[in-house]
């Protein structure tokens, strides 16, 4: 992959984690009015209807038997949990300290391959890692006086989920695609916030459909984007800029809630970025080393 291939993905990953962010300012502006899980139900609707259409444009199987292998669903409940955990964060804490918070999922990922993986994981990287966590403590400001202070939780929580999965989920079968990957976790979410229902729904505006339509088009915006650029852009590469959605983030919870992120807050997300890319950088660097060892042997 040549250099102007690689701008041209890092273009497009921004321009995915701008449309996943915008999706997650909707969610957050919709809580105020509707519950979490009918909001998860009516706009993975929309989701699940743009799968369909997708999945029959590619003229692919929309329900495979392979979508129904344990470790395909497995994923996809872990999924689910994470919507749960981060949506919830989302609503409760500034949409900023939400979005920086998902992002320790490196660090908590470091953690689970040494103890569960036995991976050896050396001073480097765990150095790394309590840098950032010390991160994360600024992020949190828990000097600052908050009845929705315990909320730093649920993010940290869905950080932690999506190390888990990637950790246990390695099996999916081959022969699904990407996109029937994600109808699989579109719909399983899906019936996760329609699983609400018995805890009371509220009735639905113009304006409400609106804005779950529009925010099931950035979800779907968004994931067609950040496959273009898995396809067109090295990975390592692009690790960066997937933290453009940070100071989006602080835009729009500045714009429309008046957030105004703290001196500490600016502190740790500095320090959890480049904890978190060091971790990467290291990361790969002990794959190729390994990748070497045995092209040698």
């Amino acid at each position: 992959m040549n250099d102007t291939q690689n701008l041209k993905a890092a273009l497009v990953m921004m321009l995915s984690m701008a449309l996943f962010t915008t999706g997650d300012a909707i969610i957050k502006f919709l809580s105020d009015t509707l519950p979490l899980g009918q909001i998860l139900f009516l706009r993975g609707l929309v989701v699940c209807i743009l799968f369909v259409i997708l999945l029959s444009w590619k003229k692919q199987p929309i329900l495979p038997g392979a979508c129904w292998n344990r470790w395909n669903i497995l994923r996809s409940v872990f999924e689910l949990l994470v919507a749960c955990t981060y949506l919830a964060g989302l609503v409760l804490l500034p949409l900023a300290t939400a979005v920086i918070l998902v992002f320790s999922s490196p660090i908590m990922l470091t953690i689970l391959a040494a103890l569960v993986l036995k991976e050896k994981v050396g001073w480097r990287r765990w150095g790394a890692v309590l840098v950032g966590f010390i991160g994360v403590i600024f992020v949190a400001d828990l000097q600052q006086s908050s009845l929705d202070s315990w909320a730093i939780i649920l993010p940290l929580t869905a950080a932690f989920i999506t190390a888990l999965r990637d950790i246990f989920v390695r099996n999916i079968p081959s022969v699904l695609s990407s996109t029937q990957i994600a109808f699989t976790t579109a719909w399983v979410v899906t019936l996760g916030g329609l699983a609400t229902l018995p805890f009371g729904w509220q009735a639905v505006s113009i304006e409400h459909i609106g804005l779950l339509s529009l925010g099931g088009v950035l979800v779907m915006a968004a994931y067609l984007t950040y496959i273009v650029t898995t396809r067109i852009g090295e990975l390592s590469f692009l690790a960066p800029f997937k933290y453009a959605s940070i100071p989006l983030a602080m835009l729009i919870g500045y714009l429309v809630w008046g957030d105004v992120p703290t001196a500490n807050s600016y502190i740790g997300t500095v320090i959890i970025i480049s904890s978190t890319l060091f971790i990467l950088v290291r990361r790969n660097k002990k794959k190729g080393e390994l990748k070497a060892k045995k092209l040698e042997s």
